[in-house]
């Protein structure tokens, strides 16, 4: 039997101006909320004492076949991007370790701990600019205006602030107004002020910047120069927390392990911001420290915020509308014994959840006498979101290697969705 297709003028000319993304989209079979990337890095050297690699996955195909897909892009950080970045601060790129989009998801961030900042064309993959932040970057987080990227450097305990101009291509820093030095902030109930992560705020206005011995600090990022407004002290917030999801005038932070101070910890505190710039406040809502718990990530998904225990292999899952724990999902599973879930994102339709799942030899955030960020499987896992975010189910693994000498040495980390 044939069969006949019959195509309306209007239908034609629609079809003519769909973007070239769709039509792409549509000729994987795959709807247009589909058509989205996950990209992951993978801190452990490709070249000597250096590199990494930066894994780019159709996400719909990731999502729908977790332990068949393959990436679209491997990206070995000691090639183009280690000489780029090494003719712009005089040093090799190591350890990628965070990893985020702007808003309009066009340029990515991704820091190394060797203390560099790249900005990247998310389209065409082009390396834009490489900024020098000192001995250290951990996580470089950009505003969701756009105007800025917030630098955490744990090693002199500096906090960054990065002017950005995208459709220029410029990204500048004065040191003289755009640094501030966290160690003068040091004493008492705030014994280290290394920051650990700058998590910003909907406003673009406020930055809470966890610090490694515990505590807090409220900085308004659009002051020159940069202003502490409210402080909390560690007894509020444990240590070296660095996940950070805002929901209205409610942000919620979480405390971390990994650190001698505190090689296993797990809290999840709910802030006012409503009272900002005269005050914050914290409120404990759960808490898992006297078990083998190391909290990391988080991640929106609906109405409820998932936080990842990396050492004790669960995602806990909160109600923002009652700040209640409403359950857990265990991650031990055919799919891995141990996956030390790390950081997450969520799809665009809210439909799945990745997690950066961690190596047996962790290079970072791992306490040796813990194993708190140490796992078996190392990749991306996938969980399928259930009950509009109230539950999920763990559903598969796309696993990452880089073997050397017989050893297993890779170990993900970055993580983000670019839409």
């Amino acid at each position: 039997m044939k069969m006949r297709f019959t195509i309306h003028t209007g239908s034609l000319i629609r079809l003519l101006v769909m973007p070239l993304a769709l039509l792409a989209a549509v000729a994987w079979g795959l709807s247009s909320a589909a058509a989205y990337e996950v990209w992951i890095t993978d801190q452990s050297d490709t070249g000597k004492e250096s590199g990494g690699f930066l894994y780019i996955y159709n996400g719909g195909k990731l999502a729908a076949k977790p332990s068949d897909t393959k990436s679209i892009l491997a990206l070995d950080l000691a090639g183009d991007v280690g000489k780029f970045c090494e003719d712009a601060t005089k040093k090799p790129v190591r350890r990628p370790h965070m990893l985020f989009f702007t808003r309009d998801q066009s340029h990515a961030i991704l820091s190394f701990l060797s203390g560099q900042v790249l900005f990247m064309d998310a389209e065409s993959r082009k390396l834009e600019a490489c900024l020098s932040m000192g001995k250290n970057v951990h996580a470089a987080w950009p505003t969701p205006d756009m105007k800025m990227v917030l630098a955490a450097n744990i090693a002199e305990k500096k906090f960054i602030r990065i002017w950005t101009d995208y459709k220029a291509h410029k990204f500048t820093f004065d040191p003289t107004t755009d640094v501030m030095n966290l160690a003068t902030e040091e004493g008492g109930e705030r014994p280290d002020t290394a920051p650990i992560c700058p998590i910003t705020d909907a406003s673009s206005k406020y930055a809470f910047i966890t610090l490694r011995g515990g505590g807090l600090f409220v900085v308004d990022v659009t002051e020159t120069p940069m202003k502490i407004v409210a402080t909390l002290d560690n007894n509020d917030i444990h240590p070296a927390g660095c996940g950070g999801v805002q929901v209205g005038d409610v942000m919620y932070l979480n405390s971390g392990g990994g650190w001698p101070v505190a090689p296993l910890s797990y809290d999840v505190y709910a802030l006012d911001i409503s009272g900002l710039p005269k005050s914050v406040s914290a409120k404990l809502i759960t808490s898992r420290d006297t078990r083998f718990s190391d909290s990391h990530g988080m991640v929106g998904v609906g109405r409820y915020v998932w936080s990842a225990d990396r050492a004790g292999n669960e995602i806990e899952i909160i109600d923002s509308l009652t700040n209640l724990s409403v359950g857990s999902i265990d991650l031990n599973s055919q799919f891995s014994g141990d996956p030390a879930p790390d950081l997450l994102a969520v799809s665009p339709d809210g439909a799945y959840v990745f997690m950066g799942l961690r190596g047996p030899n962790p290079l970072t955030g791992n306490a040796k006498e813990m194993n708190n960020a140490q796992g078996s499987t190392p990749g991306v896992g996938v969980i399928k979101v259930m009950e509009d975010g109230k539950s999920g189910q763990f559903i598969g693994v796309e696993r990452l290697t880089n073997l050397k000498e017989g050893k297993e040495t890779a170990d993900p980390h970055g993580l983000a969705v670019r839409k």
